[in-house]
């Protein structure tokens, strides 16, 4: 389960770094689906990779912190799971 939702979190954050930038909203718009979307390189998926280890990385130090010792081991579990798409082996 953790791989699952690990990996909706980054294709949903992949996804919004595609995003057109300057478009607020296509509600309504005809044809909105056809709106062309930003090339993303392999590095800057990695970025984003990046950015969410990080972030999953604060979380669980966070979570520890405040004691709350469950939680920042489901989260590590995620973060092992993100890491092993950058290191894999």
């Amino acid at each position: 389960m953790a791989r699952v939702k690990v990996l909706r979190t980054t294709i949903s954050a992949i996804q919004n770094a595609e995003a057109v930038e300057g478009v607020a909203s296509v509600e309504g718009v005809v044809g909105y689906s056809d709106v062309q979307r930003q090339s993303l390189t392999d590095n800057d998926v990695v970025e984003i990779i990046v950015r969410e280890i990080d972030e999953f990385e604060r979380s669980v130090a966070e979570y520890r912190r405040i004691g709350q010792t469950e939680r920042a081991d489901g989260l590590q579990r995620e973060l092992e799971v993100l890491r092993s798409y950058l290191n894999p082996d």
